[in-house]
C-alpha cells in the first residue's frame, strides 16, 4: 500500500518526529533529549480511529490556524532566541498529548485492552511527565546523580515490581493528563489508581518495605498527585509529612547515596514549602542535615556538568532558606505566649537578621553568576572579576534563576517578619533604669564589616504591671505559590498550567512567599511598638 510508514526509528524518535540514528541499545537522540530510549520494537496496536479523526476534523474546522502552526513550529526550531527549557517543554507536552490520543480507545470495543494499553504506557509516560512538569529541576540537576539513576529513571526501571509504587505512578500520570486535557475519563482513572495506591501503601507499611527507597518515592509521588488533584486543602501536606517521617526514620544515611539522594534532591524544596504551610520548623535546618547539605555542596561542586558551577552559591542559599520556617513559627509563638521575654525577641531578631544578611550577599553573587553564564551561552568571553555590562534583574527560568527568585522573596518576607514583632509598652510601673536596643540601626564593625547592635541609656522605661514588657507579634498569615494552587488559566499550552510545581521546587518552596498582616480588633494596639526599632529591658 502506498504511503505506509516503514520507519525503523525508536519509538520516542517516531513520536518526536526526529531522525533516529538507530544506534543500539539506545539512540543518541534519546540520550540528548534526556529520556531513556524505548527501543525499536513495533508492537501491533488495534485502535478505533473514528473518534480521534472526528475530533481532529472538528478541531481543524474550529481553528484552521492550528495546521499552519505545526509547520511553522518546525521552521522556528532552529531559532537561537528560544531557550533550551522551552524546547524541552514543548517536546514533552507534544508527547503527553500523543499519549492521550494513544490511550483514547473506545471503551465499548474492549475495556481490558484499554486497561492493558494504559498500564503498559506508564513507564514512558511517567518519564515524559517529569520532563514536561519539572524541566529545570530535572535537567539542571541531572549532573548530581552521577552514575546513579535519576528519579524518573529509577521509577521506570522498577515499574512492575511493587503494586503500591505502580499504582502511585499511574495515579500521578493520569491526574497530570487530566489536568492538561480536562478529560473526565482520565480523572476517574486517576482517582481509582490513587485509592488503590493508598490501600497498597498502607499494607506495605507493615512489611520490610516500610522504609525502602520504593516506599519513599511512592509517598513523594502521592504528595505531588495531591498538589494537582487538590482533593482537600491540606492532603498534599499530609503526604509530605509522611515523606518527612520516612526521611527522619531512615536518617541522613538514607539520603547520602543512590536513589535516596535523588529523592532528597527532588523533594527538599517541597519539604520547606510544607513547613511554611503548616507553620512548623523544617527538619532540614537541624545540625545533622545542615552538615549533610555542606557535604552535598562539597561533592556536587566537583562533579562534571554545566550547572555544577552554581553549587557553591546555591547550596548555602538553600541552607539559609531551611531556617525560615522556624523563624516564622517562633515569631507566631511570641504572639501566643504570655511569658515571652524581650531577650527571646532580641535573639530571634538577631538570627533572622543574620540569615537575611547572608541571603542578600548570596543573592548578589548568584545574580552575577547567572548573568556571566548567560553571556557565555551567547559566546561572550568572561573572566572572573571582569563581568561585562550591567547585571539583569530578570532571567529566563533555570534552576539557579528560580532559586534566585525564591531567595529574593525570602529576604522580603524576613523584612516583613522583622517589622511584625512588637512589644507592649502600656503604662505601668516605672523601672528605675533600663537599656535600649536599637536593632534596626546596625553598626558595621571596622575590623570585620559585620553588623552589631548599639545600646543606649534612657532615663526611664514604662513597663507592664509586673515590671516586664510583653513581647508579641502582629497577627499574620503566610501565603506562597503552593498555597495559591495551580494557575486557573484555561489555556492548556500556558506554561503556568504545566510547570508551576517545577517553579516551586526549584525556588526551594519560597516562590511568592508573603507575610500578610491580619487586621487587629484590639484598640490597645496603639501601645505596641516594633521590637526591631527599639526593645526596652528593665534592669533588675
Amino acid at each position: 500500500m502506498v504511503g505506509v510508514p516503514r520507519s525503523k526509528a525508536c519509538g520516542l524518535c517516531r513520536e518526536r518526529r526526529v531522525k533516529c540514528d538507530e544506534i543500539r541499545p539506545g539512540c543518541t537522540q534519546c540520550a540528548r533529549y534526556g529520556a531513556p530510549c524505548p527501543g525499536y520494537s513495533r508492537d501491533l496496536k488495534f485502535q478505533d480511529e473514528g473518534p480521534g479523526v472526528r475530533r481532529r476534523l472538528q478541531s481543524s474546522s474550529r481553528n484552521p490556524s492550528s495546521v499552519r502552526s505545526k509547520s511553522s513550529s518546525r521552521t522556528r526550531r532552529g531559532e537561537s532566541s528560544r531557550s533550551a527549557t522551552q524546547s524541552i517543554r514543548e517536546h514533552a507536552m507534544a508527547l503527553l498529548r500523543r499519549h492521550v490520543a494513544d490511550t483514547s480507545i473506545d471503551e465499548r470495543v474492549d475495556s481490558s485492552l484499554v486497561r492493558k494499553s494504559f498500564i503498559n504506557s506508564q513507564p514512558q509516560l511517567f518519564s515524559d511527565f517529569v520532563c514536561a512538569a519539572f524541566p529545570t529541576l530535572y535537567f539542571h540537576n541531572r549532573f548530581r546523580s552521577g552514575t546513579d539513576p535519576s528519579f524518573p529513571d529509577y521509577i521506570t526501571q522498577n515499574f512492575g515490581t511493587h503494586t503500591y509504587q505502580d499504582a502511585s505512578v499511574c495515579s500521578l500520570s493520569s491526574i497530570y493528563l487530566a489536568h492538561l486535557t480536562k478529560d473526565p475519563a482520565l480523572l476517574r482513572a486517576s482517582r481509582q489508581m490513587y485509592s488503590l495506591a493508598l490501600k497498597e501503601v498502607c499494607k506495605a507499611l507493615d512489611t520490610e518495605e516500610a522504609f525502602s527507597d520504593n516506599m519513599l518515592s511512592s509517598v513523594v509521588i502521592l504528595s505531588v498527585y495531591e498538589m494537582y488533584a487538590q482533593t482537600s486543602r491540606d492532603a498534599w501536606a499530609r503526604h509530605s509529612e509522611g515523606v518527612k517521617r520516612l526521611m527522619l526514620s531512615r536518617g541522613v544515611k538514607g539520603s547520602e547515596s543512590g536513589f535516596g539522594r535523588s529523592c532528597y534532591y527532588a523533594f527538599r524544596g517541597f519539604l520547606i514549602a510544607t513547613a511554611l504551610f503548616e507553620d512548623k520548623p523544617c527538619f532540614l535546618d537541624e545540625e545533622e542535615w545542615q552538615e549533610f547539605a555542606a557535604k552535598v555542596r562539597a561533592e556536587d561542586s566537583q562533579k562534571p556538568g554545566e550547572w555544577s558551577a552554581f553549587v557553591d552559591i546555591s547550596e548555602p542559599i538553600f541552607m539559609e532558606l531551611t531556617k525560615c520556617p522556624r523563624y516564622l513559627s517562633e515569631a507566631r509563638t511570641l504572639s501566643t505566649s504570655t511569658s515571652s521575654s524581650p531577650e527571646a525577641a532580641i535573639a530571634l531578631v538577631e538570627r533572622v537578621t543574620e540569615t537575611r544578611n547572608k541571603l542578600l550577599v548570596s543573592v548578589e553573587e548568584l545574580r552575577t553568576c547567572i548573568a556571566a553564564h548567560s553571556q557565555r551561552a551567547q559566546g561572550i568571553s568572561y573572566r572572573p572579576g571582569n563581568f561585562v555590562g550591567p547585571v539583569p534583574e530578570v532571567f529566563a527560568d533555570t534552576s539557579p534563576s528560580l532559586l534566585l527568585r525564591g531567595a529574593t522573596s525570602a529576604v522580603a518576607a524576613l523584612d516583613q517578619l522583622l517589622a511584625s514583632i512588637r512589644i507592649d509598652i502600656a503604662t505601668g510601673r516605672m523601672a528605675p533604669s533600663h537599656r535600649i536596643y536599637d536593632i534596626t540601626s546596625p553598626v558595621a564593625s571596622d575590623e570585620t564589616g559585620s553588623q552589631t547592635y548599639s545600646q543606649a541609656s534612657s532615663p526611664q522605661s514604662p513597663s507592664s504591671g509586673d515590671g516586664a514588657p510583653r513581647v508579641m507579634t502582629l497577627p499574620f498569615r503566610i501565603v506562597s505559590e503552593i498555597s495559591r494552587g495551580p494557575s486557573g488559566t484555561s489555556d492548556q499550552s500556558d506554561p503556568r498550567a504545566v510547570i508551576w510545581l517545577d517553579r516551586i521546587a526549584s525556588s526551594m518552596g519560597m516562590l511568592g512567599i508573603q507575610i500578610v498582616q491580619e487586621p487587629e480588633d484590639d484598640p490597645s494596639d496603639k501601645g505596641k511598638k516594633p521590637v526591631r526599632p527599639i526593645i526596652e529591658e528593665s534592669e533588675s
